[in-house]
């Protein structure tokens, strides 16, 4: 979240798979990888950014099919108990949670509960008539709807008394219309916006009637083998207990006067009043995320024809292409082809990114708690590289 994508087989990508991709760690049959360079290459990547051990950190994965490259957690998950970063160490992955939602929303079209052609009021006849031509879910999931800024609406009531959920936004959208139109035409430009994803999440509770976090958990995350992965929708939907392996929650930081000042973070450690969901409020771990690349890369979601369309760019009533999918962002050369796709994320001293570069066939995830002080997308262009030079193939 930033303030400022019916299955054919199975995939079983649970603790034996990903064990088997550990054990594989440092394998030599691959000549052409060095995986104790790239470690290294890494390893001062990180350094040269200012991650120091004591501080706010950054946890790394690099991945080619089946085949774990890197997987490492670099300084202090939480400042009040010096708890590590490790692969386990889970953060909020702000708007790479959008990745998950446009995903729920093919899985339903394929499963005939809508499309993404349908006019968003008939899941939301909360919402105004703009204009006379409908708003469409693709229109949201393309970014191209015009709606108002949710955080901008004035004094929305609470259903719960202490915080915010998505279910409080559709009749606040109708009752401040006036003061907060369109921004511009449907269709007109891309703006990106979070309240297309935040409202596509009530979208799917009710076309699948079941809780989005219900939905993720069941259809993606329990699918896909995320055992470790949460929505925070409410207080009580955090995690208690151990786990095994055990798995730490991150706190988000900002660098302010020359200080780590908290900026977010789960119960019980913090209280927060914006538990929306859908433009955000994912929270995972790097060998969660493996797995979620892996059900992407095996078609264990969409079927092929599905995600093709979901990495189409979109369009603008001008014709004009945008390097944006159905909930993704796209990654296009100077012919118009796509030849990666990722999506990156920014929230209360989080920033987290996904990158995947099918030309080259490697993934990129990368989860930091140190807020903007890191320049994620320059360090993925490096990692890129250095991917390039010690794992080519």
């Amino acid at each position: 979240m930033t303030v400022s994508s019916t299955r054919r087989q199975a995939i079983s990508w649970g603790a034996g798979a990903l064990a088997s991709l550990l054990a594989n760690h440092g394998n030599a049959a691959e000549p052409a990888y060095d995986l104790r360079g790239l470690e290294k290459a890494v390893d001062g990547l990180v350094r040269d950014m200012g991650v120091k051990p004591r501080e706010p950190g950054i946890a790394i994965l690099l991945l080619k099919p089946d085949k774990l490259l890197l997987r490492k957690g670099y300084g202090i998950a939480d400042l009040r108990t010096r708890a590590p970063i490790t692969p386990l160490t889970r953060f909020e992955l702000a708007s790479v949670s959008k990745t998950f939602t446009a995903t729920a929303v093919l899985m339903l079209q394929e499963r005939g509960a809508l499309s993404i052609d349908d006019d968003v009021r008939k899941f939301l006849p909360e919402l105004p008539r703009y204009e006379a031509t409908p708003l469409r879910l693709a229109d949201m999931l393309h970014h191209i709807s015009g709606l108002p800024v949710y955080f901008d609406l004035k004094n929305v009531p609470m259903r719960n008394r202490t915080y915010w959920v998505s279910e409080d936004y559709p009749t606040e959208f109708g009752r401040q219309r006036r003061q907060f139109p369109l921004r511009f035409p449907i269709g007109a430009r891309y703006e990106y916006n979070n309240s297309n994803f935040m409202l596509m999440a009530v979208v799917i509770e009710r076309a699948a009637k079941k809780p989005y976090a219900r939905f993720m958990h069941d259809e993606i995350f329990a699918r896909a083998g995320m055992a470790n992965t949460f929505v925070y929708d409410s207080p009580a939907s955090v995690p208690r207990g151990t786990t095994n392996p055990p798995c730490n929650n991150a706190l988000g930081y900002e660098l302010k006067d020359g200080r780590w000042v908290e900026s977010w973070g789960t119960t019980p450690e913090r209280h927060e009043q914006h538990l929306e969901v859908g433009d955000g409020a994912i929270w995972t771990n790097l060998d969660d995320m493996a797995r979620w690349d892996a059900a992407i890369r095996a078609h264990a979601l969409l079927k092929p024809e599905t995600m093709k369309l979901a990495l189409t760019p979109s369009r603008t009533r001008d014709g004009t292409t945008n390097a944006y999918g159905l909930g993704w962002e796209l990654f296009i050369n100077q012919r118009g082809d796509v030849y990666g796709f990722a999506h990156g994320g920014r929230w209360g001293g989080f920033e987290t990114r996904y990158h995947n570069h099918f030309s080259n066939n490697h993934t990129v995830v990368l989860l930091s708690n140190r807020g903007p002080s890191t320049d994620l997308l320059g360090l993925w262009r490096k990692l890129d590289a250095a991917i390039q030079t010690y794992a080519k193939g």
